[in-house]
């Protein structure tokens, strides 16, 4: 499910950026972790980009080890998201009730308070992006 906040984005530090949201996806590993599933990061992934005059960060996707054909089913989630949410909550993000069928997969996806977009799928990857972030980061490109 989709949540979003009330109004506008709140633009954050873009030196503040990247910190932030490594704390997020370190919280977000200890919550999946006993679970048996462990992040593994594809760097390459990680962005300031321009869009419409706005400068958004795209911290990047994540690879959640451990994920199979049990989260395909929409009741094996329960685990998953009452780990989840207490840390998506801790960090400003809205929380999930229930996976929704994107395509042929089963996801959550929920927003924060800067626009940042956090969604996980039952193939195991985590995606943070978009979050609006001040614009030097992006001066130059």
């Amino acid at each position: 499910m989709l949540l979003t906040g009330c109004g506008a984005a709140q633009e954050l530090d873009a030196q503040q950026a990247e910190s932030h949201y490594d704390a997020v996806i370190a919280d977000v590993q200890a919550a999946l972790g006993p679970l048996g599933h462990e992040l593994v990061h594809a760097p390459a992934t990680r962005s300031f980009e321009s869009d419409d005059g706005e400068c958004l960060y795209t911290p990047g996707n994540y690879e959640a080890d451990g994920f199979g054909a049990e989260l395909g089913d929409e009741e094996n989630w329960d685990p998953v998201l009452e780990a989840l949410d207490p840390v998506l909550e801790e960090h400003g993000f809205g929380t999930a009730d229930a996976p929704r069928r994107e395509g042929a997969l089963l996801m959550v996806a929920v927003e924060d308070a800067h626009g940042a977009e956090l969604s996980l799928g039952e193939n195991g990857m985590v995606r943070i992006h978009g979050a609006l972030v001040t614009a030097e980061a992006c001066e130059g490109q």
